[in-house]
C-alpha cells in the first residue's frame, strides 16, 4: 500500500520581517548628474569637428627648439556662435600669415562689415589678436593668439611693432665689424656663428646686415687667397674684411683653421664646418 506524502502544513505562514527585506534587497545606484562642462573624454558638440580636440594652451609656437604647431581648440569652438566659429576657423587656418578683412570676406562669403564685426568680437574674447602688416601700416591683420607673426608680416628680427628697429640693427653691425676686426677676414658663416653665440636671436638675418655694410663700404667682400689674413678661410671662399686693410698674419696665425688639415673640406653646409668645429668655437671664446 502506497504511503502518501505528507500534506503541507496548513495554516498561516510566517511572514519575513520587513527589516530583513530592506537589508537583503540591492541598494539602488545613484545616477550622477551630467557634468556642466564636458570632460576631455566627452564627445564634442555635433557642430564641432571631432578631430579638433587638442587644447592649444598645451602648445606654444615660440617655445622649444621644435615646437608643435598650434591646434584649433574644440573647447573654444564650442563656446562660439555659428558665425564667430566660421570666422575663427578661417583665421586660424591662415596661421602666422594672418588674414585681412578682405581675405576673410573671400574665404567665408560674409560681407566686409559682418566679417570685421565678428573678428572684433573674437578679439574681445581674446582668441584673436590684431597684427600690423609691416608692408602696409594702414592695414591690420587678424591672427589666432597661438601664432606668432611670420617674418613677411612682422618684418623679422629688424622690426619691432611694425617699425624698423634701428637699435637692433646698429648693435648687430657693431658685432659684425668687431668680429671681422678680430679675425682679419671671415666668411658669412664664420661671422654668423660668432654673432649667434652672443645673440642667438639675430643670427639668422646677419646676411642682410653684411650686405648693407658692403653697400656703405664699412666692409668689403673679397675672395680668399688662403694665405696671410685669409689663413682661416678656404681658398676661393667669399670673405669680408675692412676695406683697404692688409693684415700680415698676427692674430690669424693663432686660429686653428690655419693649420687644420681639413680646411679644404670645410664649408658652411658641409659635415665639416665652423658651426660644428669645437676648436673654432673654443677660439671664439678666447679673450684677446
Amino acid at each position: 500500500m502506497k504511503s502518501e506524502s505528507p500534506s503541507p502544513i496548513q495554516g498561516p505562514q510566517p511572514q519575513t520581517p520587513i527589516l530583513f527585506l530592506l537589508l537583503s534587497s540591492p541598494t539602488p545606484r545613484r545616477v550622477r548628474p551630467p557634468p556642466s562642462n564636458p570632460s576631455p573624454a566627452s564627445p564634442p558638440p555635433p557642430d564641432v569637428d571631432p578631430g579638433l580636440t587638442t587644447d592649444p594652451e598645451a602648445y606654444s609656437s615660440g617655445r622649444g627648439p621644435n615646437p608643435a604647431p598650434p591646434t584649433i581648440s574644440a573647447k573654444i569652438l564650442s563656446h562660439l556662435q555659428p558665425r564667430q566659429r566660421e570666422v575663427y576657423r578661417a583665421i586660424f587656418a591662415a596661421g602666422s600669415s594672418g588674414m585681412s578683412v578682405q581675405d576673410l570676406r573671400d574665404a567665408t562669403g560674409l560681407s566686409t562689415d559682418t566679417g570685421h564685426n565678428q573678428a572684433r568680437s573674437l578679439v574681445k574674447l581674446r582668441v584673436l589678436k590684431e597684427v600690423q602688416d609691416v608692408h602696409n601700416r594702414r592695414r591690420n591683420l587678424y591672427m589666432a593668439i597661438e601664432f606668432r607673426p611670420s617674418d613677411e608680416v612682422s618684418g623679422g628680427t629688424w622690426y619691432h611693432e611694425g617699425r624698423v628697429d634701428a637699435g637692433a640693427i646698429a648693435a648687430a653691425r657693431r658685432r659684425c665689424l668687431a668680429l671681422v676686426k678680430r679675425l682679419g677676414a671671415a666668411t658669412a658663416d664664420m661671422i654668423h656663428e660668432g654673432v649667434r653665440r652672443d645673440d642667438p636671436g639675430t643670427g639668422g638675418k646677419i646676411a642682410d646686415i653684411l650686405r648693407t655694410m658692403v653697400l656703405d663700404k664699412t666692409l668689403e667682400e673679397v675672395s680668399s687667397t688662403g694665405e696671410g689674413e685669409f689663413a682661416a678661410v678656404r681658398r676661393g671662399a667669399m670673405s669680408y674684411r675692412e676695406p683697404g686693410k692688409q693684415h700680415p698674419g698676427g692674430m690669424m696665425e693663432g686660429i686653428p683653421c690655419g693649420v687644420c688639415p681639413m680646411i679644404d673640406d670645410c664649408s658652411p653646409e658641409g659635415v665639416i664646418s665652423p658651426s660644428t668645429c669645437v676648436y673654432y668655437q673654443k677660439w671664439l671664446e678666447l679673450d684677446f
